[in-house]
This record gives structure tokens, C-alpha cells and sequence, in this order.
């Protein structure tokens, strides 16, 4: 016959288990219950961390992070001047000096490709001045370097783009 004291710790390592079950069970239905926040994919995760060092670096004027952060060919296109991108060392002078205030980045998506990132989000807060980004990543060793960046006004759901002009129902993520 097992001591009293074997049949304790089994007890608790069942009572342990049966515990993760039950939390493993309820995590699962809070990802597709209705109105719950779905967790995020270890991508999102990892580029919104780096997305919100580089608005942080950008806030701040950072040059010494932004340096660190973009890639040696790093250029910004923005819709209104498509054909003039901003070079690497015009978008490091100009968040030094304006410093402009941008919100925390939303509603994003990653699309892996190996070597490469693409990281497409919403910044900013206030739809009047919300920005749509896409953010072009690429791997460098164990390291990531923002390549390119395409940034326009988000604008209203009512602005009409080609092949985008039936509102459709959202399109699930896969997990």
C-alpha cells in the first residue's frame, strides 16, 4: 500500500492537471467566443514589439535606434508622392526634428516569407489622421532591418479602390 504522503502528491498532480485542462479548455473558447480580444501569432507579436520600438525611436528622435533599425537601402513611399521615395538619411533627419506623435499600431498582419516580412497596420488613434502602413522587413542574421515603408491616410471605408469596392465580410486569420 503507497504512504499517505504519495497519495498527496498524486492527488496534487492531478488536481494540477485537471486545473490546465480546464485553462487550456476556456483559453481555446476565449479565441473564437464573441467579443473577446483573439490572441495574437508569435509574428504579430514580434512585429508589434518592433513596430512600437520604432514609433517610440520616431517620438523621441532617436537617431542612434533608427539607425540601428533601418536597413542601409531603407526608403519611405507615401500615395501622395509615389514616384519620390524618402531616402534612409531624409527620414532620419526629419523624425529628428518633427518628431511628429503617432499612435499605437493596429489591426495588424504578417505575411512571412522567409527572409522578408510583410507588416501591414493602422496607425493612430483618430480616424481623421490614422495611417495605413506597410512595413517591409528583412532578416539579417538573427536580426530583422525595416527595408521599405509605404504609408498613406487611411482614410474612410466609403473611398473607393479597385477591387475593394463591395464591402465583403472580414476574412478570418489563420492562426
Amino acid at each position: 500500500m503507497k504512504s499517505p504522503a504519495i497519495i498527496r502528491r498524486m492527488a496534487a498532480v492531478l488536481a494540477t492537471g485537471a486545473a490546465l485542462v480546464v485553462a487550456s479548455a476556456s483559453a481555446l473558447s476565449a479565441d473564437t467566443a464573441p467579443g473577446r480580444v483573439p490572441t495574437v501569432t508569435r509574428l504579430v507579436k514580434l512585429f508589434l514589439e518592433r513596430e512600437d520600438a520604432l514609433s517610440a525611436a520616431i517620438r523621441a528622435g532617436d537617431a542612434a535606434s533608427l539607425e540601428r533599425t533601418l536597413a542601409d537601402d531603407f526608403e519611405l513611399r507615401t500615395g501622395a508622392r509615389a514616384a519620390s521615395p524618402v531616402a534612409r538619411v531624409d527620414f532620419i533627419a526629419d523624425a529628428a526634428r518633427n518628431r511628429p506623435a503617432s499612435g499605437a499600431a493596429s489591426r495588424m498582419a504578417v505575411h512571412d516569407l522567409g527572409s522578408v516580412a510583410i507588416v501591414s497596420f493602422v496607425q493612430g488613434d483618430d480616424a481623421t489622421r490614422a495611417t495605413f502602413v506597410i512595413d517591409v522587413w528583412r532578416q539579417t542574421g538573427s536580426d530583422w532591418k525595416l527595408a521599405i515603408r509605404y504609408a498613406s491616410p487611411a482614410g474612410p471605408p466609403e473611398f473607393a479602390i479597385p477591387g475593394a469596392s463591395s464591402p465583403a465580410a472580414e476574412i478570418p486569420k489563420k492562426y
